[in-house]
């Protein structure tokens, strides 16, 4: 087949997978019409080099994958169930982004990270015991402590190289998490409260170390019939893992030995403490048979003990980074001093324009120029 019938299908099959008009593509390449991105896709005319440079980014793809160097299968995208987020170009972005972090790493001579845990595991009849037991050996595997919320994203990050990202993806629980030949990548809606994220991450973090046994008997097409009690298995995991059944016990005692109830703000302040939700943990509690379902019920329900909650989140609120990481930002920067990455592609990896990467650059020196002692 010629290349320009190759690049033709290449373009409109990437364009078709992100669900945007021949339009929007023109518009996100900076073309003056639809008409020219029509003319590519029916191999008209020639695909100018620069044109090509322009078509790849805003397909979220790569130069070789448009032109049919690349031989690399396609990696599947897994999104937390129910999320609200899901698209085609979100999982594009995802990917992609996660490619270059792994090339980042490489040119800035990181080492090697640790090997995720791949466990075995059968999705098809896995019980909630399975999955509490997992989050027990993934726990002590990981090296959490007795409050993993607090280390669990930087033992991600670092110790394992699990590339995190986050975008804005209004209310909801979304997440999504995938492995390929770059490792393993998070994606998290920065939405969510701190103690959500943290669920979040360790829900994502069920789905990568079951990764391989999942995708050997996931069907080629559609949903296993077990999709949604996975969902359920992957928050047992996740509620066990940030909230151990011997410390949460322990701490639940000390508030209680005196005789006293277990009040809402007892409740609030143990959540903070091992940064989950209030709600994680009033069901918590109640799975430890420490409490039942009925007064978690009505506590969580209880408009008083809703208002407290709210207001101890303020101070402790924090934004992550959006759209890239300090990781992943730090990374490129350094790429781009030690002559791994032009102006040009440093702007390409923070997906924006030279002018505004070449500014962030000057920022940094003048920054830099300013902290320096007087001689």
């Amino acid at each position: 087949m010629e290349t320009r019938n190759v690049i033709a299908a290449a373009i409109r099959n990437a364009r078709e997978r992100l669900g945007i008009t021949q339009q929007a593509l023109a518009d996100a390449a900076g073309f003056a019409s639809l008409q020219i991105v029509s003319a590519i896709e029916t191999a008209q005319r020639e695909v100018k080099a620069w044109e090509l440079v322009r078509l790849a980014r805003a397909l979220q793809t790569s130069v070789d994958e448009l032109l049919g160097l690349s031989d690399t299968a396609p990696v599947r995208v897994f999104w937390r169930r129910g999320s609200p987020g899901i698209s085609a170009g979100r999982e594009a972005r995802l990917v992609q982004r996660a490619e270059r972090m792994a090339l980042l790493e490489e040119w800035n001579g990181l080492p090697p990270a640790e090997p995720l845990p791949d466990l075995a595991f059968a999705p098809e009849r896995a019980s909630f015991a399975d999955a509490a037991r997992l989050a027990h050996t993934v726990g002590r595997a990981l090296d959490l402590g007795s409050r993993p919320a607090a280390s669990l994203l930087s033992v991600l990050e670092e110790r394992f190289g699990i590339k995190v990202f986050y975008e804005e993806m209004g209310e909801g629980e979304s997440a999504a998490c995938v492995r390929g030949p770059f490792g393993a990548a998070i994606l998290v809606n920065a939405a969510q409260a701190p103690w959500r994220r943290n669920y979040s991450f360790a829900h994502e973090l069920f789905h990568l170390v079951t990764w391989s046994a999942v995708e050997r008997v996931w069907p080629v097409a559609g949903e296993p019939e077990w999709s949604e009690r996975l969902e359920q298995l992957a928050d047992v995991f996740a509620s066990n893992l940030l909230l151990p059944a011997e410390e949460l016990g322990a701490q639940f005692e000390a508030r209680v030995e005196d005789g006293g109830d277990l009040d809402g703000m007892r409740v609030i302040e143990m959540a903070r403490e091992f940064g989950v939700s209030t709600s994680a943990l009033a069901w918590r509690l109640v799975n430890l048979e420490r409490r039942d379902a009925a007064w978690a019920k009505a506590l969580l329900a209880d408009e008083g003990f809703r208002r407290r909650d709210r207001l101890t989140m303020p101070h402790r609120w924090t934004h992550p980074p959006v759209p890239f990481p300090d990781r992943y930002l730090r990374l490129a920067l350094l790429a781009h001093e030690r002559g791994a990455l032009s102006l040009s592609r440093l702007a390409e990896f923070l997906e924006t324009s030279i002018g505004e990467a070449n500014e962030l650059l000057e920022g940094l020196e003048l920054g830099e120029a300013a902290a320096a002692p007087a001689p």
